[in-house]
């Protein structure tokens, strides 16, 4: 009898430890490269930290190197809890603060930090700084993955920026964000940025994605609410700013192109209407991978006595991957860029990326 209930104990023991299982992973990438521009003015995504210089450069290369943490406990009864914190810097100097981050900023944890409840049939609730709903159809359609002198980038935002954010538009400050559990490829995030005092206003964002097989679609929505009710001359702090951003791909195995398109409306001491277009491919080539896009902004604005002003954009880049393993890459990366009165620029940088 004392054998069997000693048993039992075990068994409960373990059963509990089972439902209690959690992990914690540490993950980053380290990515450098060397670059050099002509010394156009041109300039926007990952060229415009080369500036004006023509000199050779040694910089962060990619979408950003980090550190980060991310967590996951089973609670038991289809339940669970995550956690994650990301520290973004430059290799190159040790910096914190590399080229998406103001140098003014003391954030640390900038490439995210939140905390999230998950159930598999209700979906997840998380709480903390995160991407917005809208970065993740800008993401999934550009062949550069958001990263690099070549990139489509923000210009997927079209100017929009959200008053919430640290430096771009991508990510919000002080979010209560859901997302739904995938039915059949379906999913959709939505995220409200609240304000911390002041009148930096409320930023709301929703995405819907589609993901099956080869295709991928996505349509997302962003805008301020509650913040300054007239034009300022700080971009994306007043009430009204909106985004619209789609995107579609197709993988047919030899080559996946891409398609995005994203329209805001912006209150930067007048009313800004701003349009962009990109046409995006990856295709694998031997053991690589070639990328390229192509991408039009045009922005119209009246700040002098109701002139219009037309600013274009056009963007173009080509790179090519070559995988030394499925962590270790070196790339070569071209990008040109026209803008209305700048002069052109043009840049190209070789890397060397390595994810752990």
């Amino acid at each position: 009898m004392k054998k069997s209930l000693l048993a039992l104990a075990l068994l409960g023991a373990y059963a509990a430890g089972a439902y209690a299982q959690s992990s914690v992973t540490i993950y980053g990438i380290i990515d450098e490269s060397v670059a050099k521009g002509n010394g156009g003015t041109a300039g926007s995504g990952g060229v415009a930290a080369l500036g004006t210089s023509k000199a050779w450069q040694v910089r962060d290369g990619g979408p950003g190197s980090r550190l980060g943490f991310r967590g996951n406990e089973d609670l038991g009864g289809g339940l669970s809890a995550q956690f994650l914190i990301e520290h973004r810097f430059s290799p190159d100097t040790g910096n914190t603060n590399p080229g998406t981050q103001p140098a003014a900023s003391n954030t640390f944890w900038f490439g995210g930090s939140y905390v999230q409840l998950t159930s598999s049939m209700v979906g997840s609730v998380y709480l903390g700084r995160w991407y917005s709903p809208a970065f993740w159809v800008s993401l999934k359609t550009d062949p550069f993955g958001y990263g690099g002198i070549a990139q489509v980038g923000a210009l997927t935002f079209a100017n929009y920026t959200n008053p919430s954010a640290v430096g771009l538009g991508a990510r919000t400050t002080n979010t209560v964000g859901y997302k739904t559990p995938n039915w059949g490829g379906l999913t959709a995030n939505v995220a409200v940025g609240l304000g911390e005092g002041g009148t930096a206003g409320r930023d709301t964002g929703v995405n819907i994605e589609f993901t099956s097989g080869p295709i991928y679609a996505g349509l997302a929505y962003d805008k301020i609410n509650s913040g300054t009710p007239t034009f300022s001359a700080t971009s994306g702090a007043v009430d009204g700013n909106s985004l619209i951003v789609a995107g579609f791909a197709y993988n047919f195995g030899f080559i996946r192109p891409m398609i995005s398109y994203a329209t805001s409306e912006t209150r930067t001491g007048s009313v800004v209407d701003t349009d962009a277009l990109s046409f995006g491919l990856t295709a694998p080539a031997g053991p690589g991978l070639i990328k390229a896009q192509y991408t039009m902004r045009n922005t119209d604005a009246a700040p002098l006595a109701g002139v219009p002003v037309d600013v274009k954009l056009k963007k173009l880049g080509i790179g090519y991957d070559y995988f030394l393993s499925k962590r270790t890459k070196v790339y070569a990366d071209y990008t040109a860029i026209r803008e209305t009165n700048l002069t052109n620029h043009s840049a190209f940088a070789l890397g060397v990326r390595h994810d752990f």
